[in-house]
This record gives structure tokens, C-alpha cells and sequence, in this order.
């Protein structure tokens, strides 16, 4: 008999103290680097720890090494989110500096790749907290039996994610995207729909869990569930609530180029209900039904949804009873501090 969708959720919810503990190892490192460089390391974990928390569904995944998948979510992701920081927050503008930065990215998924100075074109560095966040995600990949099988798949979505992040901090950043997508999209979708979908982290913890199996999964199946419906939901949600924080610090925001209101949310309910269609038809779909609606929920219970009047729309996405009751019990877990 298959795991149901609540044996996941509860598996998640349990797990969530040892997310905490494992962050708990980055922050003492963090609190070491010198300034700004400590700063925005702590900061981002104080304030992105939830991506975390989210992403460690996919230790949960049939066969995986939850432990093992636990701390290589959590330094990946940590990875991420600090040099989300160091893109956006240091007033520093140059692309090249952001691309050297970001190849700690791709040695982080690439075990053996040696190590490199990855502040050698930015105006700071440090020599412990970067370096030991990728000779951590190397040491773990490489423990993980079928990983050279997943690591093509992780490799292209890690790309489009590195492009991403060095266009949208840069100068004319907006033009920079549209040419991008114009160039690398086969698609129907907006450029600033293909763009957030290249944001996600998602489909890249799911190839990691998939490397634990024996068994051969369809690569492009999972590819087209991911890239661009799950991931696209998961950023587009990210950016929605985020609204007015990066209206105020003047950050680009993917979801203010509809022209509508009305075009904004049919767009997030398109990627709502194929984002769930496409995980009915993956393996484990009790799995993946549980990651379409925890991201509706985990998002949709945000306090920034009220304070926004974003309520109806997160209604909307939800539009079942079962994840009408998950963003229920969200709230009731984000009042507990939980999450």
C-alpha cells in the first residue's frame, strides 16, 4: 500500500525541529565572517529559514536518506539564499562578480569539482562559510548511490536558475530577462512566468531524492511537471506576497508585469491546477499532491496574504477541501511558531 498524502505531511511536520537544529550548524559558522558578509549570512537564514523548511519534503521521499537529505537541502538552500542576499543587498551591481558566486552553485552540485575563491570579483569575501556549504553538498552528493543519473537534470535546472539570479540583480535587468527568455524559451508562457520558474529550487531536491532508487524514472516527464508548472507556482506565490515589501525596497517583482489584476490571478490559477495535474500522473502521486497543495498552503497562510487582501486569490488556487484545510491547519502552525 503507497503512502497517503497525510503520512508525508506528517512526516514533514516531525522532521521540522531537525531542519532547525541542522540551520542551527550554519549560524554558528556565520556568526564568524566578518561584516557585511555576516550580516547578510544571518540574515537570510533568519529570515529564508522557511525555504528550508519547505524544500525537506523531499527527504521524505520513498527510499531516500531522510538524515542525509535533510542536511544537503539545508546547505544547498542555504547556499541559495545567501547569495540572494549578497546579490540584492551589498549595492553591488556587476555581473561578473554575481556569475563567479554563483559557480559555487554548480560546484555544489558537481562532487570532485575543486573548490575556487568565489568573492574574487566581489568587494568582500570570506574563506570558511561559502566554501564549507559546497564541500558539504559535494561530500553528501557524492554518498548518494544513483546521483550521476539525476545530475544532468539538476544541472540544467541549476543553470537556468544561476542565469536568473545574475540578470534580475543587474542593471536594466528587466531587458536583460526578456532577451534571455526570448532566446532559451520553448514555450507559450510569459517571459515572466519562464523567468519565475527558473527560481525554484523544487525540481532540484526532487532529483536528489530520485538518485537514492535503483529503479529509472522518466527525466523529461519530471522535467515537464517541474519546469515550468511546480517551480513556476512556487515563485510566482513567493513574489505575490512579497508584493509590497519590493514595491518599498524597489526590487523586482515577476508578479507586477501582468496588466491586470484579473490576468495576474487567472495566470496563478493556471499554474495552480496544472502544477496539479501534472503531479496526479508522477509516481508517488500522493507525494507530489502533498507539494503542490503545501506550497498553496505554506504561502497562502503567510500574514502578508491579509495584510495585502491577497485572501480570495489563495482561496481560489486552493479550491479543494483538503487544501482549504491544509491552509487552515498552516495558519494554525504559523501561530504556533511552527513554521
Amino acid at each position: 500500500m503507497k503512502p497517503s498524502s497525510l503520512f508525508y505531511l506528517y512526516r514533514f511536520l516531525a522532521s521540522i525541529p531537525t531542519v532547525r537544529k541542522e540551520l542551527r550548524v550554519w549560524v554558528n559558522l556565520a556568526a564568524q565572517l566578518p561584516d557585511p558578509l555576516r550580516t547578510q549570512a544571518l540574515s537570510s537564514i533568519e529570515h529564508k529559514a522557511f525555504h528550508c523548511i519547505g524544500g525537506s519534503i523531499y527527504a521524505h521521499y520513498p527510499d531516500a536518506d531522510t538524515q542525509a537529505m535533510i542536511r544537503l537541502i539545508v546547505a544547498f538552500q542555504t547556499i541559495s539564499d545567501y547569495l540572494d542576499n549578497l546579490c540584492d543587498r551589498l549595492h553591488v551591481t556587476d555581473p561578473d562578480a554575481f556569475r563567479l558566486l554563483h559557480t559555487s552553485i554548480t560546484h555544489a552540485l558537481t562532487p570532485g569539482a575543486p573548490l575556487h575563491d568565489y568573492y574574487a570579483l566581489y568587494p568582500h569575501g570570506e574563506e570558511i562559510y561559502l566554501s564549507g556549504l559546497v564541500a558539504t553538498c559535494q561530500d553528501l552528493l557524492r554518498r548518494i548511490p544513483y546521483y550521476p543519473r539525476s545530475q544532468p537534470y539538476v544541472l540544467r535546472l541549476a543553470e537556468r536558475y544561476c542565469e536568473l539570479q545574475v540578470l534580475k540583480h543587474v542593471e536594466g535587468g528587466e531587458h536583460l530577462l526578456r532577451e534571455w527568455v526570448e532566446r532559451s524559451a520553448d514555450s507559450t508562457l510569459a517571459w515572466n512566468e519562464w523567468s519565475a520558474a527558473c527560481g525554484s529550487t523544487l525540481g532540484i531536491f526532487f532529483f536528489f531524492a530520485l538518485a537514492y532508487a535503483a529503479s529509472t524514472p522518466d527525466g523529461e516527464q519530471i522535467m515537464q511537471a517541474y519546469f515550468p508548472w511546480i517551480q513556476g507556482l512556487h515563485i510566482l506565490l513567493d513574489y505575490l506576497i512579497d508584493l509590497t515589501e519590493d514595491a518599498d525596497n524597489g526590487d523586482l517583482n515577476f508578479i507586477t508585469y501582468y496588466p491586470t489584476v484579473k490576468a495576474r490571478e487567472c495566470s496563478l490559477c493556471t499554474f495552480a491546477r496544472e502544477s496539479k495535474r501534472h503531479a496526479n500522473r508522477l509516481p508517488e502521486s500522493a507525494f507530489h499532491s502533498i507539494v503542490v497543495d503545501g506550497l498553496i498552503a505554506l504561502y497562502g497562510s503567510d500574514p502578508k496574504v491579509a495584510q495585502q487582501g491577497q485572501q480570495n486569490i489563495v482561496r481560489r488556487m486552493a479550491c479543494d477541501r483538503s487544501n482549504l484545510l491544509l491552509l487552515d491547519l498552516c495558519r494554525g502552525l504559523r501561530d504556533l511558531n511552527v513554521i
